[in-house]
Protein backbone atom coordinates (compact mmCIF):
# COMPACT_ATOMS: atom_id res chain seq x y z
CA UNK A 1 0.00 0.00 0.00
CA UNK A 2 2.85 2.38 0.84
CA UNK A 3 4.57 1.46 -2.40
CA UNK A 4 1.44 2.17 -4.43
CA UNK A 5 0.99 5.52 -2.69
CA UNK A 6 4.61 6.48 -3.37
CA UNK A 7 4.26 5.42 -7.01
CA UNK A 8 1.06 7.41 -7.54
CA UNK A 9 2.60 10.43 -5.80
CA UNK A 10 5.69 10.17 -8.00
CA UNK A 11 3.65 9.95 -11.21
CA UNK A 12 1.51 12.93 -10.20
CA UNK A 13 4.63 14.92 -9.36
CA UNK A 14 6.13 14.08 -12.76
CA UNK A 15 2.99 15.17 -14.56
CA UNK A 16 2.87 18.40 -12.59
CA UNK A 17 6.50 19.17 -13.36
CA UNK A 18 6.04 18.31 -17.03
CA UNK A 19 3.02 20.60 -17.22
CA UNK A 20 4.74 23.54 -15.49
CA UNK A 21 8.10 23.19 -17.17
CA UNK A 22 8.97 23.72 -20.78
CA UNK A 23 8.67 21.04 -23.42
CA UNK A 24 12.41 20.35 -23.12
CA UNK A 25 12.34 19.06 -19.53
CA UNK A 26 13.06 15.46 -18.63
CA UNK A 27 11.70 14.29 -15.29
CA UNK A 28 12.84 10.94 -13.92
CA UNK A 29 11.20 9.51 -10.81
CA UNK A 30 12.66 6.42 -9.16
CA UNK A 31 10.55 4.75 -6.47
CA UNK A 32 12.22 2.36 -4.06
CA UNK A 33 11.17 2.96 -0.48
CA UNK A 34 11.32 6.71 -1.08
CA UNK A 35 10.69 8.91 -4.09
CA UNK A 36 13.52 10.83 -5.76
CA UNK A 37 12.90 13.35 -8.54
CA UNK A 38 15.64 14.66 -10.81
CA UNK A 39 14.99 17.30 -13.48
CA UNK A 40 17.42 18.00 -16.31
CA UNK A 41 16.96 19.94 -19.55
CA UNK A 42 17.27 17.73 -22.60
CA UNK A 43 14.22 16.16 -24.29
CA UNK A 44 10.48 16.17 -23.58
CA UNK A 45 10.19 12.76 -21.88
CA UNK A 46 8.87 11.79 -18.44
CA UNK A 47 10.12 8.41 -17.19
CA UNK A 48 8.86 6.67 -14.06
CA UNK A 49 10.81 3.62 -12.85
CA UNK A 50 9.77 1.37 -9.95
CA UNK A 51 11.76 -1.26 -8.09
CA UNK A 52 9.77 -4.01 -9.83
CA UNK A 53 11.71 -3.17 -13.04
CA UNK A 54 8.79 -1.69 -14.94
CA UNK A 55 9.38 1.56 -16.84
CA UNK A 56 6.69 3.93 -18.09
CA UNK A 57 7.65 6.63 -20.57
CA UNK A 58 5.31 9.51 -21.40
CA UNK A 59 6.16 12.25 -23.87
CA UNK A 60 5.11 15.63 -22.56
CA UNK A 61 3.59 18.06 -25.03
CA UNK A 62 4.56 21.71 -24.92
CA UNK A 63 2.90 23.45 -22.02
CA UNK A 64 0.67 26.47 -22.19
CA UNK A 65 3.47 28.56 -20.66
CA UNK A 66 5.77 27.52 -23.50
CA UNK A 67 3.07 28.34 -26.04
CA UNK A 68 2.53 31.75 -24.44
CA UNK A 69 6.28 32.40 -24.54
CA UNK A 70 6.40 31.48 -28.25
CA UNK A 71 3.37 33.66 -29.07
CA UNK A 72 4.88 36.60 -27.15
CA UNK A 73 8.21 36.18 -28.97
CA UNK A 74 6.40 36.01 -32.33
CA UNK A 75 4.39 39.16 -31.54
CA UNK A 76 7.59 40.98 -30.57
CA UNK A 77 9.37 39.84 -33.73
CA UNK A 78 6.45 40.90 -35.96
CA UNK A 79 6.20 44.26 -34.18
CA UNK A 80 9.95 44.79 -34.62
CA UNK A 81 9.69 43.97 -38.34
CA UNK A 82 6.71 46.32 -38.71
CA UNK A 83 8.60 49.10 -36.94
CA UNK A 84 11.68 48.58 -39.13
CA UNK A 85 9.58 48.67 -42.30
CA UNK A 86 7.91 51.89 -41.14
CA UNK A 87 11.27 53.48 -40.27
CA UNK A 88 12.70 52.44 -43.66
CA UNK A 89 9.65 53.95 -45.41
CA UNK A 90 10.08 57.19 -43.46
CA UNK A 91 13.79 57.38 -44.34
CA UNK A 92 13.01 56.80 -48.02
CA UNK A 93 10.29 59.46 -47.96
CA UNK A 94 12.64 61.93 -46.26
CA UNK A 95 15.37 61.16 -48.81
CA UNK A 96 12.87 61.62 -51.68
CA UNK A 97 11.70 65.00 -50.32
CA UNK A 98 15.30 66.13 -49.90
CA UNK A 99 16.11 65.15 -53.49
CA UNK A 100 13.02 67.00 -54.76
CA UNK A 101 14.13 70.13 -52.87
CA UNK A 102 17.62 69.87 -54.35
CA UNK A 103 16.19 69.44 -57.85
CA UNK A 104 13.84 72.40 -57.38
CA UNK A 105 16.74 74.55 -56.16
CA UNK A 106 18.86 73.50 -59.16
CA UNK A 107 16.00 74.30 -61.58
CA UNK A 108 15.58 77.77 -60.04
CA UNK A 109 19.32 78.35 -60.32
CA UNK A 110 19.35 77.21 -63.96
CA UNK A 111 16.35 79.45 -64.75
CA UNK A 112 18.07 82.42 -63.09
CA UNK A 113 21.22 81.84 -65.07
CA UNK A 114 19.29 81.49 -68.34
CA UNK A 115 16.86 84.35 -67.71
Amino acid sequence: MRFLFALVLGVLLCLLLAQEGSSTTTTTTTTDATTTTTTTASSATTTTTTDSSSTTTTTASSSSAEAKRRRRARRRRLARERRRRQERRQRQEKRRRRMEQILARQRRLINQLQG
